[in-house]
């Protein structure tokens, strides 16, 4: 027969997956197309809005800089008050410096600050102070003072100005702050670092096309990732007048001859520039590029799953079901030939119908042969024994009959039951292996048993998938020979085992109970004593006398060893954690505790040891076998095993303590010896946290971090403390001059010894000098 029916079925499914995924692709592809737009719009905008506030608040924070600066006294002395060589005047000079450096060092958008007084002519930097003849290239600086008020915000002087063809913006401020220039003591400018606000452009969709520009109000270009851009006119573009003339935000659409371009403006009322973003028909052409070839990929994905899904399901169930129905039908059809039936249908036309009828017929023929086989021997045996091992069947005398029934004979009293045990080995832990392991251990249980002498009968059965049961009977006998016989049987199936199957098993013997319906009581004491087998290790007999009550006192001294390995560990003592180890070993084995207890046991003394490594930050290698721990445990077939993780685990992490310790001592070894060499060196004018890196083979930052670590303050003011150390003692005992004095403790520039030493003293050389009544008074004077 050439049904067909799979092909169809194959073909129609993958028609109806094609078309379903072409509708969603196109549907996908229309509705993006139109949100691309909106999209684009809406978030340059957004995101141009953001910049523009970004950069707004920028300059507003060096402007409150600059004017939080210029509110203090020296600032107002320095423009108010002639020029002085006096060391009083020089050294506020040198703090104003000071002052200025920390501002350009607590923003980085700053390139440097210039405070210019029009009564002195002087003009200071951070690290300069002269007149502004003086200065090269500065004398534009003048011209804030004699011409027109000159914008807050500007770009630096072109070079037809005077200036130097520089990128930077300009923040000028006269002193005082609501003077004209004619009418100032001075000015304050600040030069800013114009790169800094072109880097803001980068969080822009296009922002790398360098695309992206500041311009002030006359259109020329302020700030952009080109630096030849800079200072040009976008007057000639065709958008320049709407952009220029408009507040606030918002886009204009420009046709070009290659395509529409979207320009996005945002107009800042604080320093009346504005910023603009130009997004080209090129560039919105690759984001919808992207998103069609991202649908075309998707289908052409989806196309191929449908087809495969649809093949495997096809093979999968389609056309064994093809094939099955025509086996059947060439059955249906032999059954008409041998029937001799003239209105056999021809091949190909017999009708689903028929085929209903005999394939229920075979059902109807199948339970039936089920039922005979739920019915057969072995299948009752594994009942009948099922049964009375879990307590549904009570009485001898109803389950008499049906074990004769299956070949089993019992005695009407007296019974024990023992649970058997393969001891776990890689050969038997895959699931099939160990059922037929079990299922010769019965066989071979019920064949000792008939090599016993004494008067005694039973049946053996698999009871799950790890354990076998052996039902043992007795005769008459004195109270204490049913024991003794139960134990040579064990002894001899452990060594038949051994020695044919070349494995080891563990049983548990239950105890002796008169009654059929105690069977199952047994049954469950000899489970609960395999469970102890952790204690006795493989091939072993357990019996009440082996597994017997928990020793209390034995269960203290185990509890107190796991505190003093704790204790140990916490020590970090080796010896005395490994002692301590096989000590919990041989105490626990010895109060008889259950695999379950035993493991509870150990976690504990794990857990502490790895709480302990976490206080000190050392538990990170241990995160992913802690979680590991419980399996692994569960995987053990006896206490030893158990112990060796445990003490592997413990030792590893008393290491990791010593070799943390012995890092933190050379660290502390390491600063000292730096401490003894600025001791020594602290004149030499050179020295820093570069020239000691590289002399003792270490980064700078890394030297930072240990004297932070082991002396509590930074290298630099230990440094300045050294050598005002020894500047106080030259002050008292020598006549030498203070500037002498600066250069033998390692000081170039005498303004910066006058500030270190009024800050660690508290006054100035001359007024230590004094105080103290040193050496040398009236030279110094």
């Amino acid at each position: 027969m050439r049904r067909k029916l799979s092909v169809k079925l194959q073909l129609v499914y993958i028609a109806l997956f094609f078309l379903i995924i072409l509708t969603t692709v196109v549907l996908n592809y229309a509705s993006s197309e139109k949100q691309l737009k909106t999209q684009v719009v809406s978030s340059n905008q957004n995101v141009l809005s953001q910049i523009s506030k970004r950069v707004d608040s920028t300059l507003q924070e060096i402007d409150l800089t600059v004017l939080n600066f210029l509110r203090v006294g020296n600032a107002y002395s320095f423009f108010d008050n002639p020029a002085s060589d006096s060391p009083e005047y020089l050294l506020e000079v040198s703090q104003l410096q000071d002052r200025l450096g920390s501002v350009l060092a607590s923003n980085f958008d700053m390139k440097t600050v210039l405070l210019y007084s029009a009564r002195s002519g002087k003009l200071v930097s951070p690290s300069s102070y002269s007149s502004l003849e003086q200065f090269e290239g500065m004398g534009w600086i003048r011209g804030f003072l004699d011409g027109p008020k000159a914008d807050k915000w500007s770009a630096f002087p072109s070079p037809e100005n005077g200036g130097a063809a520089v990128r930077d913006f300009l923040m000028i401020r006269y002193y005082p702050f609501t003077a004209s220039p004619r009418a100032a003591s001075g000015v304050v400018i600040a030069q800013i670092n114009e790169k800094s606000i072109s880097d803001m452009f980068g969080d822009l969709q296009f922002g790398d096309s360098y695309n992206v520009f500041l311009v002030d109000r006359e259109g020329t270009i302020l700030s952009h990732k080109d630096p030849s851009m800079i200072h040009r006119s976008i007057r000639d573009q065709s958008y320049s007048r709407e952009v220029l003339e408009r507040a606030g935000g918002g886009f204009v659409e420009e046709r070009t001859s290659n395509g529409r371009n979207l320009i996005f403006y945002q107009h800042s009322s604080y320093s009346d520039w504005t910023l603009v973003y130009v997004v080209s028909q090129k560039q919105l052409d690759k984001l919808s590029l992207a998103a069609r070839n991202l649908l075309i990929g998707l289908a052409c994905l989806m196309a191929l799953i449908a087809i495969a899904a649809t093949i495997f399901v096809n093979r999968r169930w389609f056309k064994p079901m093809e094939h099955f129905v025509v086996k059947l039908e060439e059955l249906a059809l032999r059954h008409y030939r041998d029937s001799g039936d003239g209105q056999a249908p021809r091949p190909g036309v017999i009708s689903y119908v028929d085929l209903q009828s005999r394939i229920q017929q075979v059902f109807t023929g199948y339970s039936s042969a089920e039922k005979q086989l739920h019915e057969s021997l072995p299948a009752l045996k594994l009942q009948i024994m099922f049964d009375m091992l879990n307590g549904s069947r009570t009485r001898f005398e109803a389950a008499e009959p049906l074990l004769k029934h299956v070949g089993v004979e019992l005695y009407p009293k007296h019974y024990i039951a023992l649970t058997m045990e393969f001891d776990n080995s890689p050969e038997t832990r895959q699931t099939g292996d160990l059922h037929l392991y079990l299922y010769g251990l019965c066989n071979v249980a019920e064949e000792t048993l008939q090599t016993m002498d004494e008067a005694l009968k039973g049946a053996a059965v698999q009871i799950n998938d790890s354990q076998s049961v052996m039902i043992l009977s007795f005769g008459e006998r004195e109270e204490d020979d049913y024991d003794d016989i139960a134990k040579r049987f064990g002894s001899r199936l452990k060594e038949y085992i051994k020695i044919n199957f070349k494995r080891t098993i563990c049983i548990g013997i239950g105890t002796r109970y008169e009654d059929f319906r105690d069977i199952r009581t047994s049954y469950l004491e000899s489970a609960t004593f395999l469970s102890c087998k952790m204690l006795t290790g493989p091939d072993s007999l357990l019996t009440s006398g082996v597994a017997g009550d928990w020793n209390s006192r034995a269960l203290m001294e185990v509890l107190e060893t796991v505190d003093l390995l704790v204790s140990a560990v916490k020590q970090a003592d080796a010896n005395e954690a490994e002692r301590l180890s096989g000590q919990l070993l041989a105490n626990a084995t010895g109060c008889n505790l259950s695999k379950d207890m035993l493991i509870q046991l150990y976690l504990q003394v794990v857990l502490e040891a790895l709480r302990s490594a976490a206080a000190s930050g050392l538990d990170e290698p241990f995160l992913a076998e802690r979680d590991t721990l419980l399996a692994r445990f569960r995987q053990c077939e006896t206490a030893r095993e158990m112990n060796d993780i445990v003490r592997d685990l413990v030792l590893r992490v008393i290491s990791a303590w010593s070799e943390k310790r012995s890092s933190r001592k050379k660290t502390q070894e390491l600063v000292e010896a730096i401490k003894a060499y600025i001791k020594l060196h602290y004149a030499q004018s050179g020295i820093s946290v570069n020239f000691l890196a590289d002399l003792f083979g270490i980064s700078p930052n890394y030297l930072s971090r240990l004297f932070k670590e082991h002396t509590g303050g930074n290298f630099v003011d230990y440094l300045i403390e050294e050598r005002m150390r020894a500047a106080g003692g030259l002050l008292l005992d020598t006549p030498l001059k203070l500037n002498d004095i600066a250069e033998q403790v390692g000081y170039t520039n005498f303004s910066s010894f006058l500030r270190n030493f009024k800050k660690v003293y508290g006054m100035t050389p001359t007024e230590y000098r004094q105080w103290n009544g040193g050496a040398g008074r009236s030279s110094a004077e």
